[in-house]
């Protein structure tokens, strides 16, 4: 087997399981039916992965949590690495294959104990490794933004900016934003963030002075 088919056949196989999750549900979702839709062999899919958990597993961490890397060249300010990653972050998660793909996992969280670890887990080592909260906290000592801390300020950011879009997107309650109105939403909620996160001492702060 030559090394581009191996790559091949993994990316099937998580295509396929991905199909199947979000028609089937997990329980449903059988390693046999994953093999037979994906058209190869039991022995051969698990030559790739050893357990329905371990293939999920890599399903979520490919599709849903995806590393974002800041730029860190010279040339690149500030304001326009932190408008890079959120702009990729919503080209990520506001596809609609991964959005389907989060609803059922939502779903399954709330009938599957061992979706329920898994998530935990995966949001777990997901947080210890974040690429915006490092990113944020560098701004933090660097002098260039305040807050108190920064997995807090990665969740503020996130929510004036993807946040609601997701939201809505998941729930059904409206229809998806054009590109013209997704990227006027998140320049706006940027503007705040960063308005609200500037050199200018905490209020609490000013105050005590």
């Amino acid at each position: 087997m030559q090394p581009h088919d191996g790559t091949d056949r993994r990316e099937t196989i998580l295509r396929v399981a991905c199909t199947l999750l979000q028609q089937q549900g997990y329980h449903r979702t059988t390693m046999d039916h994953i093999a037979h839709h994906a058209g190869m062999s039991k022995k051969t899919l698990y030559l790739f992965f050893p357990s329905k958990r371990a293939l999920v597993e890599q399903l979520l961490l490919s599709e849903l949590f995806v590393p974002l890397t800041p730029s860190l060249t010279p040339e690149i300010g500030m304001e326009e690495q932190l408008r890079a990653m959120i702009f990729k972050m919503a080209d990520i998660l506001l596809c609609e294959k991964r959005l389907g793909l989060l609803r059922t996992i939502i779903g399954e969280t709330n009938r599957s104990p061992s979706i329920q670890q898994l998530m935990t887990e995966l949001f777990h080592t997901a947080d210890s490794k974040t690429s915006m909260r490092n990113w944020l906290d560098e701004q933090k000592k660097a002098g260039r933004l305040h807050f108190d801390n920064a997995a807090d300020a990665a969740d503020h950011l996130f929510g004036l900016t993807i946040g609601a879009p997701m939201l809505s997107r998941l729930a059904h309650c409206s229809p998806a934003r054009d590109k013209d109105s997704l990227h006027h939403y998140l320049e706006e909620g940027l503007r705040i963030f960063l308005h609200g996160c500037r050199t200018t001492p905490p209020i609490k702060n000013r105050a005590d002075q």
